[in-house]
């Protein structure tokens, strides 16, 4: 585990600092347009009012009364989406000379990750072209009516006869999609079609302009008249539908920068496409080839949210094809959902995809020595593990699948170190379910290195030996108590409970701790503590029931009267959530600061024993590096922090 502290001296306020813009995939050049739906928004109740370019703070869609659009928590991968119901509910964007392709264009390339209700009827999901009805001036991100070639397809669509002649890429009803619109600067193959489904297997390539028919002009002579999201300029082709997120650039984008915004959008979203996924920086990070017989499913943690990076921070993920888009699984799809990761710094990356076995149980040959007769499920998981995540929570959901386990001491997650794929040889360590619940087993401090394979026992079977304490010690790090210790046969241990008292008598449970057969070391890092005398001990659990203790060791923390950190540290809102944790009342003079040493606000705020959130605004604040400088008496604290 990954122990990191910040120390920012105050000299750092007078240093200029470049941020870099982060971009979709690292790809920055003619980038006009990106909108995504947890960032920017901002809403009357759940109605969407505007929608602010990420990329440029100065440009938004707007949208008033009833026609307005709802913003939706959760849709996606635990990411919010922008509904359009099929009724009249659109949003309007920048035009003229802020339109985001330039008047008569002959390149752009459109990206959008949408959904739709139905298949049979004519949407318009992004466009731009003029205010007249059947004009040769449109690039429409649209769908189909049912005609021929549909229905359930989609393309780019001009606002002339024939309307579908490029839209000929099908999709499905309530499926998630990535799929681009790319026009290319040249006679014939000049539009090409590209979605998280045929990415790998080879893009659909359209002639424009074939037997002289206008479509190839129509999507060349675009107008900067009509900006808009959900309808068309009249209000007609409403989208029944959602989009998460729309990506525009004034010129056609290929190859590797292909590779890396769907690789961004792909990682965000838990949508398997196939190919290698790629870090901003183009490093791979999942290996498709490699990888080949896992490449199902693939989704993860991940985090490319440098000054130059994507702005991806994704610390709580499953796969839309086994999950929902709140983690809830769905029935007898073996949903895993990964969470909490202890470490996750930038470039950092875990990504897992499955072999497409069989979620049935049996008694499997396919099992160590040790637990012999044990069920499990055939299914087996492949790791890619990029810098260090740390450890993190993990469930795996049974409902809809015939298991016999009915408690957690009956289950295990089983890792193959070796990553050969069988678990009769090398090295196998085993992770017990601190409960089981709702067809749920719930795991934590779980670590998957790179290459590993694990899978999941559903019925345990072996004859187990008690835990013996070796030692357990307590060290101040600064402002946290590190905890260590060491057992021997912990095979039979389930977890251990981290208790905290501060006058040695009174104790009160702060964490739990996943035993791991193979592990007999054990480290905790408890965040934040303020001076004075602290007590722990620890509480081990038997896959039985049965528990012991472990002796009481102390530490006396020397610290400050105060200290200070950011929550949720990059945010994502329109505040800073700062945290003041205290000995003594007191009043504190609150800054915030810009990376480049400007002051750009100042509150008092009385703080009290304990901690105390102060929220700084920071509505006004473009994306970067802020500092919050905190003033106490004579004594000053700061603090570094992120805004996406």
């Amino acid at each position: 585990m990954k122990i990191k502290f910040y120390v920012l001296s105050l000299v750092s306020l007078t240093l200029a600092t470049t941020i870099a813009a982060q971009t979709p995939g690292g790809v920055s050049a003619n980038l006009t347009l990106w909108v995504k739906s947890d960032a920017g928004t901002s809403t009357t109740g759940s109605l969407l009012d505007t929608w602010t370019y990420v990329n440029d703070g100065t440009k938004s869609f707007t949208s008033a009364g009833t026609d307005r659009p709802s913003l939706v928590s959760s849709v996606i991968n635990f990411n919010p989406s922008v509904q359009f119901g099929g009724g009249v509910r659109f949003m309007d964007g920048p035009i003229g000379v802020d339109a985001p392709i330039a008047l008569g264009d002959d390149s752009y390339s459109v990206l959008v990750v949408w959904q739709s209700n139905t298949n049979s009827a004519f949407q318009r999901v992004w466009s731009q072209r003029s205010t007249l009805g059947f004009s040769n001036d449109a690039c429409a991100f649209s769908t189909w009516d049912g005609s021929a070639p549909g229905p359930g397809v989609y393309g780019d669509e001009t606002a002339t006869a024939p309307f579908s002649h490029t839209i000929q890429r099908s999709y499905s009803v309530s499926i998630w999609n990535i799929s681009q619109l790319n026009l290319l600067n040249q006679a014939t193959g000049d539009l090409e079609i590209i979605d998280d489904r045929n990415i790998s297997s080879g893009i659909t390539t359209l002639n424009t302009d074939p037997g002289g028919t206008p479509n190839g002009a129509g999507l060349r002579a675009i107008s900067t008249a009509v900006h808009r999201i959900g309808a068309s300029h009249d209000g007609s082709g409403p989208l029944n539908g959602d989009i998460a997120e729309i990506i525009v650039y004034d010129r056609s984008i290929n190859g590797a920068e292909r590779g890396r915004i769907f690789s961004y959008l792909a990682m965000k979203y838990g949508i398997t496409i196939g190919t290698d996924l790629v870090s901003s920086a183009g490093a791979t990070v999942w290996n498709a080839a490699a990888n080949s017989t896992y490449n199902n499913s693939v989704f993860g943690l991940s985090r490319d949210n440098g000054a130059s990076g994507s702005g991806l921070l994704v610390t709580q993920s499953n796969s839309i094809e086994t999950g929902s888009g709140d983690g809830t699984g769905q029935n007898a799809q073996g949903n895993i959902v990964l969470s909490n990761p202890t470490s996750l710094d930038d470039l950092d990356f875990l990504q897992m995809g499955h072999d497409n076995g069989a979620l049935t149980e049996s008694i499997s040959p396919d099992v160590p020595v040790a637990v012999a007769g044990s069920r499990r499920i055939a299914r087996e998981w492949k790791v890619q593990h990029t810098g260090n995540v740390g450890t993190f929570d993990m469930t795996m959901n049974f409902s809809g699948l015939t298991i016999s386990g009915t408690g957690p001491i009956q289950f295990r997650l089983m890792v193959d170190e070796d990553g050969d794929g069988d678990f009769t040889t090398g090295t196998i360590r085993y992770y017990t379910p601190f409960s089981f619940g709702g067809g749920i087993i719930n795991l934590t401090g779980v670590t998957l290195n790179n290459n590993e394979v694990f899978t999941f026992i559903t019925q345990a079977a072996g004859v187990l030996l008690p835990v013996t304490w070796k030692n357990f010690s307590a060290k101040q790090i600064n402002n946290d108590v590190r905890l260590d210790w060491k057992v021997e046969n912990n095979a039979n241990a389930s977890h251990y409970e981290i208790e905290h008292s501060s006058d040695g008598t009174n104790f009160t449970r702060v964490a739990t701790v996943s035993n791991t057969i193979a592990d007999v070391t054990y480290e905790f890092l408890h965040r934040g503590v303020l001076s004075g005398a602290h007590f722990y001990r620890i509480r081990q659990f038997d896959f039985d029931g049965k528990n012991t203790y472990s002796k009481i060791v102390s530490v006396t923390i020397k610290t400050p009267d105060f200290i200070t950190y950011v929550l949720n540290n990059p945010i994502l809102n329109s505040s800073a959530d700062v945290v003041i944790k205290a000995a003594k009342p007191g009043t504190a003079l609150v800054e915030l600061w810009s990376a480049n040493g400007a002051k750009l606000s100042t509150k008092q705020q009385v703080i009290t024993p304990g901690s105390t959130i102060v929220p700084v605004d920071m509505r006004a604040a473009q994306p970067g590096n802020y500092l919050i400088r905190l003033i106490v008496g004579d004594l000053v604290q700061t603090v570094r922090f992120v805004k996406l």
